[in-house]
Order: structure tokens, then C-alpha cells, then sequence
């Protein structure tokens, strides 16, 4: 059985409060700092549902009010885990809209993290070499 991951569009307010609650209802000092950062500065933001629950949310910050592209950040639960075909396929459809309001799509990952490199290989992205244990990448256009 295929499970539909809708998503949608929302603001500020309300990814704050559906990420804290995705957490338990809590942050820690510095968690609620990233969320800051994270939703402050972004121009587009979405969370995907598995069923009425919210699973995963991504942003875009661009640098500048003018850019061409933007940095991306995402934040999952442990549904995806359960739903990672799902969680793909949509990341991908969301890609695609990402791409066509920024053409390029810069972020940084641990490379540790092998969930999410994989993940991003998937959205087609390309890696630079990494620094130390973070490694920048780029999902679009690429500019050499």
C-alpha cells in the first residue's frame, strides 16, 4: 500500500510550532536557535504529512532578496524512516518547484550522515570536497 505524503505551504508561525511539536513540544537552547535561524530568514517553507501528522519540513534562504539561488534545510521525524519511498518521491516533486524559484540549491551536510547523503543523491546533488566532517553541495544548476 502506497502512503500519500501531501504537502503544503506554510508560514513562520506555524512551521515553528509544528517542528517544536514534532520534537515533543520542546527545544533545547540551541535547537530553538537553529529553528530560528532556519525559519527566519526563509522565503519558502513546507511540511509533509504522513497521514494527518506532520512528518518532515524543508526551507529555502536565499542571501539576498534578488538571489538567483537559495540555501536549503530540511528536518524529518522518524516516520520518514518508516515512509522513505514516499519521503523520496516527494522530496523529489519539491525539488523540482525548489528549482524553479531558485535555480540553484546550495546547503552543507554532515558527511556522517549517510541518510542524508543519499537523500540528496537522489535530488541529484553534486558535492564539493569535504571540510573537515561538513560537506557543501549543490542541487541545479552548476556554474563549475
Amino acid at each position: 500500500m502506497t502512503v500519500m505524503m501531501p504537502v503544503e505551504k506554510v508560514d513562520r508561525d506555524n512551521m515553528r510550532q509544528m517542528i517544536i511539536e514534532m520534537r515533543g513540544g520542546s527545544l533545547s537552547p540551541q535547537d530553538h536557535l537553529a529553528l530560528e535561524s532556519c525559519t527566519a530568514y526563509a522565503s519558502h517553507l513546507w511540511v509533509g504529512y504522513i497521514g494527518e501528522k506532520p512528518a518532515c519540513a524543508w526551507g529555502l534562504i536565499p542571501p539576498t532578496l534578488l538571489s538567483d539561488h537559495a540555501y536549503l534545510w530540511l528536518y524529518t521525524t522518524p516516520e520518514i524512516d518508516i515512509h522513505k519511498f514516499t519521503f523520496i518521491r516527494t522530496s523529489q516533486i519539491v525539488m523540482e518547484h525548489m528549482k524553479s524559484l531558485y535555480p540553484a540549491i546550495y546547503g552543507v551536510t554532515d558527511i556522517h550522515n549517510t541518510r542524508a547523503v543519499r537523500w540528496l543523491k537522489w535530488l541529484g546533488a553534486k558535492f564539493y570536497e569535504p571540510d573537515g566532517s561538513r560537506m557543501k553541495f549543490i542541487i541545479g544548476e552548476f556554474n563549475g
